[in-house]
């Protein structure tokens, strides 16, 4: 049975990489006809560049507000489909995108939400140890289904009829806003399932974009409490503690001694470059955008 899906992308100075997703979403074996693209424009001093290849079913609004929830949240007040995709700028969906999805929803009444694989695109068959981290850590997507019910929002559809229910992403965050929404849906019964089937591409993070990215995970604060100052450095010194699952998780998928060991240490590097960043947020600094 065919549903009507509006695709929501944000877009942020990205417009060249955008291209290449839209060419992608142009080529869906999903009827053209059923399904619409809202392109949501968060920088309201830039226009659309005249390079951009826009086609019949693609509309683009302005969010002023900053924040790609902000601007998700912007996409789903004019959206006209029964499901809801989400994907970002610099993603590629795999041509059978939509129709996986749909047809996963179709056929599991029991779940509200469907997530992807959002594949890592390699350079060459000898992948570098950034992109090695970038396939284990980059879009844990399984991961986030399990503990919570998550879901990155480079890959996630979802019937409006929750949205409406229980409301769009808290757009005062710059991050995780997508795994904090899914915690709210499974709360509210709103079941989320993995299909292999439903991918979109990515390219990998090169060091400098894991670095952004992990400053603006650590500028998620919630309850600010300035009181609390000592207890907020007591919880940067436990992040220096060794992450033993982690570990196992790495050696379970690496077998060169190089990766075993390289890995692990650029994961703790990371995760204290995130700490890092949330005591400074916690202390006054405001958190960082991109």
């Amino acid at each position: 049975m065919k549903k009507f899906v509006s695709v929501i992308i944000p877009v942020f100075r990205d417009w060249y990489t955008l291209n290449n997703c839209l060419s992608a979403l142009s080529k869906q074996t999903y009827n053209l006809n059923d399904f619409e693209i809202i392109i949501v424009n968060n920088d309201p001093n830039e226009q659309v560049p005249d390079y951009m290849r826009l086609t019949s079913n693609n509309i683009v609004v302005v969010e002023e507000k900053p924040g790609s929830y902000a601007a998700r949240n912007k996409g789903l007040t004019i959206a006209r489909g029964e499901i809801i995709g989400f994907t970002d700028s610099d993603c590629i969906p795999d041509k059978d995108w939509i129709k996986n999805a749909v047809s996963f929803l179709n056929e599991n009444k029991s779940f509200s939400r469907v997530a992807g694989p959002v594949q890592i695109i390699l350079k060459s068959t000898q992948p570098t140890i950034i992109e090695k981290y970038n396939q284990l850590f980059a879009f844990p997507q399984t991961w986030l289904i399990n503990n919570g019910g998550g879901s990155v929002t480079a890959n996630l559809f979802v019937y409006k009829s929750v949205f409406e229910d229980i409301g769009g992403f808290d757009d005062t965050l710059m991050s995780m806003g997508d795994k904090f929404w899914g915690m709210k849906a499974e709360a509210a019964g709103y079941k989320i399932a993995y299909d292999e089937r439903v991918i979109v591409y990515h390219p990998p993070r090169t060091l400098s974009e894991l670095i952004k990215k992990e400053k603006r995970h650590g500028g998620v604060v919630t309850n600010l409490n300035q009181d609390n100052k000592l207890n907020y450095f007591l919880d940067y010194l436990f992040e220096f503690r060794p992450r033993l699952t982690g570990i196992k998780y790495m050696l379970g998928r690496r077998k060169r001694l190089k990766d075993r060991i390289i890995i692990p240490l650029l994961r703790h590097f990371l995760i204290l470059i995130r700490a890092r960043e949330r005591l400074k947020v916690q202390f006054g600094k405001k958190a960082n955008r991109i």
